[in-house]
């Protein structure tokens, strides 16, 4: 009996350092309570984070309280209760929190209790609130054409002055062509 005791605790061991590893490698993420949903929906949600690089672990909850000990995140353990799961972010923390969303708005069991992002614990309001931003590509496209606006303005700007210019010159031009046709008639 100590033999398999002490290989349910290895076992269990090699579960938290995983579970450690898997956050420190993808320090933003989503902690949700999954119970009642189907397996095939938590594919459906696996294959949504995939494409964002991100990934969908499920947790058993007293690994899971060891795990944020250990990685000093004791104030997210209040937030444990029931089954729960990890959506990990990858490159994008907006995309990740778009598809865990749309997924808790398709499957009513599943919820969003809160998420870790930039070290900092947020509620499951701001991670509905970011959910609602553009995806990264939309917001640098945004940026760039926010920063190049005033540019083109300024630079439309002057080329209006300059047409003036030209115009005026031509308008010169014109006049001093018929002013001499004019006197001699």
């Amino acid at each position: 009996m100590a033999t398999k005791e002490r290989l349910s605790r290895k076992c269990k061991e090699k579960m938290v350092e995983e579970i450690v590893e898997a956050v420190r490698q993808h320090p933003d993420f989503v902690i949700t309570q999954y119970m009642g949903t189907p397996v095939s929906g938590l594919d459906e949600l696996r294959r949504a984070l995939k494409r964002s690089a991100g990934r969908y672990l499920v947790v058993k909850n007293s690994l899971l309280k060891v795990a944020f000990e250990r990685l000093e995140l004791t104030g997210e353990c209040a937030k444990i209760d029931g089954g729960m799961g990890i959506g990990l972010s990858g490159e994008d923390i907006v995309a990740t929190c778009k598809a865990l969303a749309t997924f808790a708005k398709e499957h009513k069991s599943f919820t969003i209790t809160g998420a870790i992002i930039d070290g900092k614990s947020v509620t499951q309001e701001k991670v509905a609130s970011l959910a609602l931003l553009p995806s990264r590509p939309v917001l640098l496209t945004q940026i760039v054409t926010g920063i190049q606006s005033p540019i083109s303005g300024f630079v439309n700007l002057l080329g209006g002055v300059l047409r003036q210019f030209v115009c005026v010159v031509d308008a010169i031009k014109t006049n001093k062509e018929q002013a001499p046709q004019g006197a001699q008639q």
